[in-house]
């Protein structure tokens, strides 16, 4: 029987660089799935440490701790969470969501409300973008199939700009984290140092891509898009992911607003956490 920590890992490319230097030391049993099932898993200690998005940490917030330092989030467009609809923005009454997107419907919500003055009514759906356009007058694309549908639907917009429009701060899709005292500082470290080393590495990791997952996309533009991104948990991305938890809070998504929780200096076990360049 394995005694490695079960680490629920985002099925999603752009959250390669996380992930893509793990297994380079034997410390965790990875579980590939999307976020919404690792945090029910995480929850039901099926799993010991998972990442997770914003609105999944926050309704266990006070259960978790995050590691610091690394994550993944947006200053700037990045087509990975798309708002596709039809003509009109004023039209727009109905959106498709897939139920597993937990804090980007909530990003959407947030979005429509502020930007639009729209409060829509949001529609689970399974299937394609043309799929959900004829049930809905809009549709949530999330990470891989936002990315798959960057070169159709000339109506739509990149809800992460819009949130960095409306808040002047980055937005941060998701961070690893675990329990108070699950992870051993060794542990924590080598999800850091994993990021930092995939975060050296984009172009490879794009370059090592199938051809043909992103039919429409080149190696370069899958380069281009993970160079979008931030793999760092700055101080700018934190105060992002606070603004995000108090907006989730106003539009009656959380009870409270969440407060961050992370693995100290110290880390788990007391041992201080060596420092990385």
């Amino acid at each position: 029987m394995s005694t490695h920590k079960r680490l629920g890992v985002p099925s999603a490319f752009y959250a390669r660089p996380l992930t893509a230097h793990l297994a380079e030391r034997d410390l965790f049993d990875r579980r590939v799935d999307v976020p919404v099932q690792h945090a029910v898993q995480l929850r039901e200690h099926e799993l010991d440490a998972a990442f997770l998005t914003p609105i999944d940490y926050a309704r266990d917030s006070t259960e978790y701790r995050i590691v610091p330092g690394v994550g993944i989030s947006s200053a700037s467009a990045t087509g990975s969470v798309s708002l596709l609809f039809h003509e009109h923005m004023h039209t727009i009454r109905s959106v498709a969501i897939d139920p597993s997107s937990s804090s980007e419907i909530i990003l959407a919500k947030i979005v429509l409300a502020e930007e639009y003055e729209l409060e829509p009514k949001f529609i689970p759906f399974a299937g394609n973008a043309d799929r959900a356009l004829a049930q809905a007058d809009a549709v949530v694309l999330v990470g891989d199939a936002s990315l798959r549908e960057l070169s159709t639907h000339p109506q739509r917009i990149d809800l992460v700009e819009a949130w960095n429009d409306l808040s002047g701060l980055p937005y941060v899709h998701g961070f690893w984290c675990g329990g108070e005292d699950t992870l051993t500082t060794e542990e924590v470290q080598w999800l850091i140092q994993g990021a930092y080393s995939g975060r050296a590495s984009l172009d490879t990791i794009a370059n090592e891509l199938p051809q043909g997952a992103f039919p429409t996309l080149s190696h370069a533009d899958m380069s281009d898009y993970l160079h979008a991104f931030s793999y760092d948990l700055n101080e700018d991305d934190l105060d992002g992911l606070r603004e995000f938890l108090r907006y989730a809070f106003y539009h009656g998504v959380t009870p409270d607003v969440a407060e961050l929780h992370f693995y100290g200096s110290q880390g788990a076990t007391g041992v201080p956490l060596p420092s990385l360049s």
